[in-house]
């Protein structure tokens, strides 16, 4: 990968972190909480599974966008675990 690409992909994973900080009690926490540098990196890329080798395997960088979304589609299941968690308690 290219230097200006691994920049523009640290810029946009330090965005992603502030935005779960800053949205920590809608589903964010585990981010925040659990994540290193390389969970965040892992929204990037597409994984191919090899059913041959029973293998998960890094295929192709995807767009910021799609990053980004992958990560508002985690935080909803997040979100929505923590809301049954806390009604199903009583």
């Amino acid at each position: 990968m290219a230097t200006e690409n691994i920049k523009a992909m640290i810029a946009e994973i330090e965005k992603m972190q502030a935005h779960c900080l800053a949205h920590y009690d809608e589903g964010y926490d585990t981010m925040v909480e659990c994540w290193g540098t390389e969970d965040y990196e892992q929204l990037f890329y597409t994984m191919n599974n090899d059913k041959t080798t029973r293998k998960f395997q890094p295929e192709v960088r995807c767009t910021f966008a799609a990053a980004w979304e992958r990560l508002h589609s985690l935080a909803s299941v997040f979100r929505d675990r923590q809301a049954d968690a806390r009604n199903s308690a009583f």
